[in-house]
């Protein structure tokens, strides 16, 4: 350094060092918030695991038949009859006298089937629609 003083040039070396560690952190508080919105939330966990378990259960089945009402899917699995519906705020998968809950804390959801396309709709509590259709080939024995 200079014996004889603050310089112009040391004062713009640290202005242009300043400014660069200024939008460093002006970037990475922008990509925090980004990442915050991104990652799933509770909601969406819950909606994607159902989504799994669901595709799951709709391999190799050897019927499918839906409710007039839309809130009620049933299908037999080997020997095995699911009854899936909506049941206040939930969807449940009905076996053998018993219930499962498959997705918890839904506000409505409906189900529909037309050529070997299962599509399931559901309103969650955030206001938040999901929807996914699921290709379901009857396998007649």
């Amino acid at each position: 350094m200079n014996e004889q003083g603050y310089t112009l040039l040391e004062a713009l070396f640290q202005l242009v060092v300043f400014v660069l560690i200024a939008h460093l952190v002006v970037f990475i508080m922008l990509w925090f918030a980004e990442m915050k919105t991104t990652v799933l939330s509770d909601e969406q966990s819950k909606w994607e695991l159902f989504v799994y378990d669901l595709n799951m259960y709709l391999k190799d089945i050897s019927s499918l038949t839906i409710r007039q009402d839309q809130k009620r899917i049933t299908f037999q699995e080997a020997d095995t009859i699911h009854n899936i519906d909506c049941y206040s705020n939930l969807i449940r998968d009905q076996v053998n006298g018993g219930h499962v809950p498959m997705l918890i804390g839904i506000n409505k959801c409906q189900f529909q089937y037309e050529k070997d396309m299962l599509t399931i709709a559901v309103e969650l509590p955030s206001g938040i629609k999901k929807e996914r259709t699921f290709y379901v080939p009857v396998i007649e024995k």
